[in-house]
């Protein structure tokens, strides 16, 4: 597991109140290059379909209630993978429109992240996510289970959890391992540290790790005999 903190290149980005790109750092100049050279245009226009969903939401969480909270996230660019925040920029004058700032933070090499030739797609070594004023950038190996939380998804390890914003569908499209396993609608079971498969009360399959601290995850009926699959020893 690394520690990402204290000094790195920030990349700038700030938006008008209609989300158009009216300013830029050098540093964001310089790793975004051509694809940033022409100001002026919504920010949603320099990041395919996927990605724009998530500026959108970060856009939104920023407009609202909770403009005062920051948000971070993962976000594809370039092939080059990014931390963006966005916040709320306060104004002196009261009938001025509001502004928005986004920053990020390249972390490509602390994702282990290559592009795929067959599928396009940017993958993951490292799983990044949140720890209070700190990325940390998890190993496969380190991690238990994964469970959607609403927007997020919860990352179990064997001391804590933490938070990542990608969807359990994106995350088994980006992490090239073969040792994750998708066994429930909302979980991903690492079947490294898969001990046993048991039936609990009323039926229910379910995973039973390595650690007696870490919880069972539960097994859905159809995913069942893939599990078994995986597991041929069980």
């Amino acid at each position: 597991m690394q520690n990402f903190k204290g000094y790195c290149n920030i990349g700038l980005v700030l938006l008008s109140s209609d989300f158009r790109v009216i300013g830029v750092n050098s540093y964001a100049r310089k790793a975004l290059g051509s694809a940033i050279s022409e100001l002026g245009r919504s920010v949603f226009h320099y990041h395919h379909r996927k990605s724009r969903l998530k500026i959108e939401y970060l856009l939104r969480r920023s407009s609202g209630q909770e403009s005062d909270m920051p948000v971070a996230m993962i976000v594809d660019v370039l092939n080059k993978v990014l931390m963006i925040n966005v916040c709320n920029i306060e104004m002196k004058e009261e009938s001025t429109d509001p502004l928005f700032a986004m920053t990020f933070i390249d972390v490509t090499e602390q994702t282990g992240a290559e592009v795929n030739p067959r599928s396009g797609m940017v993958e993951l070594k490292k799983f990044p996510v949140c720890c209070r004023d700190s990325f940390l950038f998890l190993d496969a190996s380190s991690i238990y289970f994964i469970q959607s939380d609403g927007n997020y998804c919860r990352v179990f390890t064997e001391k804590s959890s933490y938070y990542l914003h990608l969807t359990l569908k994106n995350i088994l499209s980006r992490y090239t391992g073969s040792n994750f396993l998708r066994v429930h609608k909302s979980f991903i079971a690492n079947l490294d540290h898969v001990q046993k498969i048991k039936r609990v009360n009323k039926g229910q399959t379910v995973i039973i790790f390595d650690r007696e601290d870490i919880p069972p995850v539960p097994v859905a009926r159809r995913r069942i005999s893939d599990l078994k699959k995986a597991l041929p020893l069980i």
